[in-house]
């Protein structure tokens, strides 16, 4: 072999470069729209827009998902409350320091244990936080699919309390960390609810 570098070998150094410069950036998007605790639609228009225009780093975490989950959820042209705290919530894990795994979730999770069965039937559901398995609508599509019924919120009657696993490990400073809290004083009190995580219940969607 010569010295010199391939033509080949060159253009994929320059590509790579290119793609780690765009994901720097994008970091530095997450780091500066977390700065007031709050994701305004025009954030993620920002986003989303800027994504559009960087292109190269779209098969490259995070923007893999997050410009999936923007389109989505600004496809009717409005990014409503529970979007937004989806979004929060993805924003908050790019913004983890590096090494943070996409679906690790902390045992400082108050999740029930040991982990209950899942029963669809009569049984009702809520979501929070950001879930590699899809958007909100598509968990909720999965659980009437199999007789459960979707709950918009936590109160004693809940069944399942499901975590997504997307930046789980920041649940406590998280716009979603009210809803597993107050779950898990209801659970305190006596209350029968089940807090699972993502994992635990996408493999018991057979």
């Amino acid at each position: 072999m010569g010295r010199e570098l391939s033509d080949y070998t060159l253009r994929q150094i320059h590509a790579d470069r290119i793609v780690k410069r765009q994901i720097d950036e994008l970091v530095g998007l997450a780091k500066g729209a977390l700065l007031d605790g709050v994701v305004e639609q025009n954030e993620a228009e920002g986003i989303l827009g800027w994504l559009d225009a960087n292109a190269d780093c779209l098969d490259t975490w995070p923007a893999s998902v997050l410009y999936d989950r923007l389109r989505a959820m600004l496809a009717d042209g409005v990014l409503d409350v529970d979007e937004a705290g989806e979004l929060l919530g993805l924003l908050m894990q790019i913004a983890a320091p590096a090494g943070v795994g996409v679906a690790a979730v902390p045992s400082t999770l108050p999740l029930t244990a040991p982990a209950p069965e899942i029963l669809y039937t009569g049984r009702s559901f809520c979501f929070t936080g950001v879930f590699e398995f899809g958007s909100r609508a598509e968990c909720h599509e999965a659980v009437m699919a199999r007789g459960g019924e979707p709950a918009k919120g936590v109160t004693k009657k809940l069944n399942y309390l499901v975590i997504g696993s997307v930046g789980s490990e920041c649940w406590r400073h998280s716009s979603f960390g009210t809803k597993i809290m107050k779950a898990a004083q209801y659970c305190e009190d006596g209350a029968g609810i089940a807090i699972v995580s993502e994992a635990h219940w996408v493999a018991r969607l057979r």
